[in-house]
């Protein structure tokens, strides 16, 4: 098959799981024999393509007031235009319109679309190809990609939901088949009245297993405490850093990157305050070796927790919170826990093995096969 994937970045550019599951799909399809082009925004001027271990990457310059990943606050105004913008954005169609009819794919798997529009589906659908979506983020609901406002988590029933969700929703009639990848994000849309229920199941993302270096939890207790993640209170470093000041006997560590916004100052005083030990960023593999214990306290209704997997598959136990996709994982790994359920770090359960099918399930093969079978559906059908 002749498949393009479209993702707001690709390696090496990256921000979050996203670019890690895209950049997984795309290789293990190549290894299954096919034909695979990734197509992305970069902050560049000109286009730039790329050949990535089998996979040929188009790095397309972003069309909008702004690049998104600066660290640069904007002001209200300019921030409502980009995303008026970004809602359907007019200023990359002709480029995207080239390289899909130069390309010409079966398939055209959309992902992350934050910076590129659902102005892709327009264009798939004109050229014949079959469109897959998969939902990484809550970009199709709300603009900010995270439903996540005021230290608190939307429901989907604010009138800013509906608003930006409504032009959406009515593009997503084209695309074929729909991905969630955790029940919990794919149920979100469906029930705001995306997709075709009976076409859209649920794939969980993959990790790749031979680049995790397993290190178990220790029995001695967790005298390494670890954060790893972007250093935000959606995703609990607040939170982190008061259990800093709790258990002052341990070494708290934390890999990533602020972000640049109004809480930044604020979390950088706080880990200072602390004395927790800023790695900024760091590989999930060293930085495993570092810690006894990963603690999440996530409050956003995170997708799926790439880095929870991550984390189970190097041999840690986890301590983070119910939300999102995260409570699917717990149910169906081991060394998962909540700290609702935890009274004192010096006192976590005793890590246990994980069971062979549990590691098959969340293969880079298996979950690389399951795209596959929808792919062929759709051109067989």
């Amino acid at each position: 098959m002749n498949i393009l994937l479209i993702n707001t970045l690709y390696f090496p550019y990256k921000v979050g799981g996203a670019e890690v599951s895209v950049r997984l799909l795309a290789e293990g399809l190549v290894k299954s024999g096919h034909i695979v082009t990734v197509l992305s925004i970069h902050e560049g001027k000109d286009l730039k393509i790329d050949m990535i271990n089998g996979v040929t990457v188009y790095y397309i310059p972003f069309a909008n007031f702004y690049w998104q990943f600066s660290n640069t606050n904007h002001n209200a105004v300019k921030r409502l235009f980009w995303h008026l913008v970004d809602n359907y954005n007019p200023f990359l169609k002709k480029t995207i319109k080239k390289i899909i009819k130069e390309i010409n794919p079966d398939i055209v798997h959309t992902n992350n679309l934050s910076g590129i529009s659902v102005a892709v589906w327009d264009i798939a659908e004109k050229n014949g190809c079959k469109i897959v979506h998969t939902s990484r983020d809550y970009y199709l609901l709300h603009p900010n990609c995270k439903m996540y406002k005021n230290n608190c988590n939307m429901t989907g029933h604010e009138s800013s939901v509906k608003l930006w969700s409504f032009f959406k929703k009515i593009k997503s009639k084209k695309v074929d088949f729909y991905v969630g990848i955790s029940d919990y994000i794919r149920n979100k849309h469906i029930d705001a009245g995306f997709f075709d229920k009976d076409k859209a199941i649920t794939i969980y993302n993959a990790v790749d297993n031979k680049d995790m270096s397993y290190n178990s939890t220790t029995s001695e207790g967790a005298r390494n405490v670890g954060f790893i993640g972007r250093l935000t209170k959606e995703k609990g470093f607040d939170i982190f850093c008061r259990m800093a000041e709790k258990y002052n006997n341990q070494n708290f560590i934390a890999a990533g990157e602020f972000e640049y916004n109004k809480d930044a100052e604020e979390l950088k005083e706080l880990a200072s305050k602390n004395n927790i030990k800023l790695l900024g960023h760091c590989p999930v593999t060293e930085f495993m070796k570092m810690v006894d214990l990963i603690v999440l306290p996530i409050k956003w209704q995170e997708p799926f927790g790439r880095v929870v997997l991550e984390s189970v598959f190097s041999g840690k136990i986890i301590l983070t919170n119910k939300v999102g996709g995260i409570t699917e994982l717990a149910s169906m790994l081991p060394n998962i826990y909540f700290l609702e359920d935890i009274q004192d770090l010096n006192d976590v359960p005793q890590y246990k093995q994980i069971p062979n099918q549990a590691i098959d399930k969340f293969n880079s093969g298996s979950i690389t096969r399951e795209y596959e079978k929808i792919f062929e559906g759709l051109l067989n059908g």
